[in-house]
């Protein structure tokens, strides 16, 4: 799938939490497996691994209906949380791009031996399936999501950060930061003894979408962990990662 197709996908997505309980066609799935293998990480030199798993695989607080699950496992290496968000997010996307409907799942996990079946570090689960409700926002304004102003203080970014603000966040908390200017900018994650794991995992969502409004602006996108970023960052919030534009 192009990228302007997941793009646009970003300005209508929404999180479905009641699915059909048939599980897709095989033609699907092995579509789904196709994308998967293609990926963009946010870090490279992170081992990864996506594993789909049935319902009866899954078990856990406020876990969705839905007859399939993308589990996501990761070596524990710097920036991993924020990678898997990044990668799983891609995923959303497409999924919604074609019609099926999707949920992040903070709570649930596969179960012990479905789990022992990665040698990785488990990270977080992506529900997916027929969607049963709209999986499709019919404008932007159904976002609940705060303005701008209240994310960043960059000025003249406003289109490659307006679908960050549109990202999707556990428990819709919007932990994220964005500074600098001048072509490059920088993501912050709030930090938080309870939910720090996940505010970074979010944040590897946001930054899924701001690196794909950047490339629909036509840009050259390099990601990177720089001193400058790190050095500035706000206060009570953690340093992610950079995005330099050109």
């Amino acid at each position: 799938m192009l990228q302007a197709e997941l793009y646009e996908a970003i300005f209508k997505r929404r999180s479905v939490r009641n699915f059909t309980q048939g599980p897709l066609s095989t033609e699907t799935l092995a579509k789904i497996d196709a994308f998967i293998s293609d990926l963009r990480p946010l870090f490279s030199g992170i081992r990864t691994e996506i594993r789909t798993m049935t319902s009866a695989e899954v078990r856990g607080m406020f876990k969705v209906e839905a007859p399939h699950f993308l589990a996501f496992f990761s070596e524990a290496k710097k920036g991993y949380l924020a990678n898997a968000g990044f990668m799983l997010q891609q995923v959303d996307l497409f999924l919604s791009a074609n019609g099926l409907g999707s949920c992040w799942q903070g709570g649930p996990k596969p179960v012990r031996e479905a789990k022992g079946a990665s040698e990785l570090e488990f990270v977080t689960l992506l529900a997916f399936g027929g969607p049963a409700e709209d999986p499709h926002r019919k404008s932007v304004s159904e976002f609940k999501r705060e303005p701008l102003a209240k994310i960043t203080d960059v000025k003249g970014h406003d289109d490659l950060l307006e679908p960050a603000r549109l990202a999707p966040s556990a428990m819709n908390n919007q932990p994220w930061r964005f500074t600098g200017g001048d072509g490059v900018l920088h993501a912050y994650s709030a930090k938080s003894l309870v939910v720090g794991r996940i505010n970074q995992i979010s944040v590897g969502i946001a930054l899924c979408h701001l690196w794909l409004a950047g490339l629909h602006a036509g840009k050259t996108v390099a990601i990177s962990r720089d001193e400058p970023g790190a050095e500035s960052a706000p206060r009570r919030y953690s340093y992610i990662a950079s995005l330099a534009m050109k």
